[in-house]
């Protein structure tokens, strides 16, 4: 759990470094091409990539049999859960509700892995 949290913790701070500085720079810089944009683009996404990594990772270093069920369970809820939201928002928009979709699926997905947990531990 150590090399776990010491990974998120490291790809959660390089994303809000990355986030901040490229978000800045890119707002405030001017015009920039379309592919100084995209290197922008895959430079933020790269520490989500890194915790997706770390999570599933885990999965592969716990020990515990029963432990590794309950996380497997856990990210699989916050799957479900995400993908839910993701497709109601979707049809909503299709349907002219609203204008856009989630932009943030990737956050969203976490906040449901931290929802997950108790979920999960509670029914298991």
């Amino acid at each position: 759990m150590r090399r776990y949290t010491a990974r998120i913790l490291l790809f959660m701070a390089a994303y809000v470094i990355i986030l901040t500085s490229s978000l800045s720079f890119a707002r405030n810089g001017g015009e920039h091409s379309q592919a100084t944009l995209i290197g922008l683009a895959l430079m933020t996404a790269f520490p989500i990539i890194g915790m997706f990594w770390a999570i599933f990772r885990l999965l592969i270093e716990i020990d515990d049999e029963y432990q590794r069920l309950l996380f497997a369970k856990q990210t699989l809820l916050a799957t479900a859960i995400t993908l839910t939201i993701v497709t109601v928002w979707q049809f909503l928009n299709v349907y002219e509700v609203v204008a856009t979709g989630p932009e943030w699926m990737g956050v969203i997905w976490f906040a449901m892995l931290g929802i997950a947990a108790p979920i999960v531990r509670w029914k298991a």
